[in-house]
């Protein structure tokens, strides 16, 4: 019997400097029926060049390239390598990052010896430098304790590589096309309620880590912290709506998420010194002071005392 077709989804923006290495090892795996789709999202640098070249040198592979005629951003470029792919399973693969050359065989033979009862299957990854040497494995990926949600375990989380199977992905919303980030847990949110999911603990993912995607400052993290709790209250409504209990997503997860949320903001202006804005997060945090058992607003308070004092002496 003929193995059901992979897709390898590569959502592309600005990364010919890493992108070969991407396809050699999309290329390289063992499984046998595989599809690369990769969608640039309208480039300014060589990727695009760089891509037709390699499919041109690799006639044999079947490589297809879509190009967006605007920039459409994270969550809708990724949504549009779903729609474009034709495979009964899919994985996203970053444009800069590698996999192990058996990393698809592996993961789609826990689908496949499992009856393809599984939403997701997942393993772990290495941590790596620009150069794609491994520094570490990550401690972030790993099995969710049972009864728990992805993103408020207090065990594992779903992370790279994740194999998604399409029949489950088609019985949810799909990829949210308004995230920016978040995205790729939005839609681990949306996975683990149609269907179990599994983890395989064996680093089979290379997540390389340069200067795009470390130089997080202060308003990448607010914009992420957003996005995240978007994902977790639209979680939270989907599975109060369908009785979906899983113990830990629950009201008082939320409202502990919106204090954190309006704490980081409050940080931020008072530091940016819009103090007007500052009392209002200040404000919007006393109001879920009911879950406040660690006393943050305390804590972020002297925080931030400690850095304008600190920056105070320094001037």
């Amino acid at each position: 019997m003929k193995e059901p077709l992979f897709s390898i989804l590569i959502a592309n923006y600005n990364n010919g400097e890493f992108i070969v290495e991407t396809l050699d090892a999309a290329l390289s795996q063992t499984y046998p029926n595989i599809e690369i789709v990769i969608v640039d999202d309208t480039s300014t640098d060589n990727s695009v060049e760089i891509i037709k070249k390699y499919i041109a040198e690799n006639p044999q592979a079947n490589i297809n390239l879509y190009l967006n005629y605007s920039n459409y951003g994270c969550g809708r470029n990724k949504r549009k390598c779903i729609d474009a792919s034709k495979g009964e399973f899919f994985a996203f693969l970053d444009p800069e990052d590698t996999i192990e050359p058996t990393a698809v065989e592996e993961l789609m033979a826990i689908h496949l010896k499992n009856d393809k009862k599984y939403s997701i299957v997942y393993s772990t990854h290495y941590l790596c430098n620009s150069k794609l040497e491994v520094q570490s494995t990550s401690n972030w990926a790993g099995k969710i304790p049972v009864g728990q949600s992805n993103l408020t375990s207090t065990g594992g989380h779903i992370s790279h590589f994740v194999v998604f199977n399409k029949f489950f992905y088609d019985k949810t919303e799909g990829t949210n096309p308004h995230y920016v980030v978040a995205e790729d847990m939005d839609l681990y949110l949306k996975m683990e309620e149609v269907a179990p999911v599994f983890f395989l603990d064996k680093p089979l993912y290379y997540y390389r880590k340069h200067d795009n995607n470390i130089s997080w400052n202060d308003t990448k993290k607010i914009i992420n912290a957003h996005y995240l709790l978007l994902a977790q209250e639209a979680a939270y409504r989907r599975r109060k709506k369908n009785k979906i209990n899983i113990s830990n997503l629950s009201f008082w997860e939320i409202k502990r998420e919106r204090l954190l949320y309006n704490l980081l903001l409050f940080e931020h202006n008072f530091i940016k010194r819009n103090f007007l804005k500052s009392l209002g997060y200040l404000f919007r945090s006393f109001l879920y002071v009911y879950v406040d058992k660690d006393f943050y607003i305390l804590k972020r308070i002297k925080k931030i005392t400690k850095k304008i004092t600190k920056n105070c002496r320094k001037r």
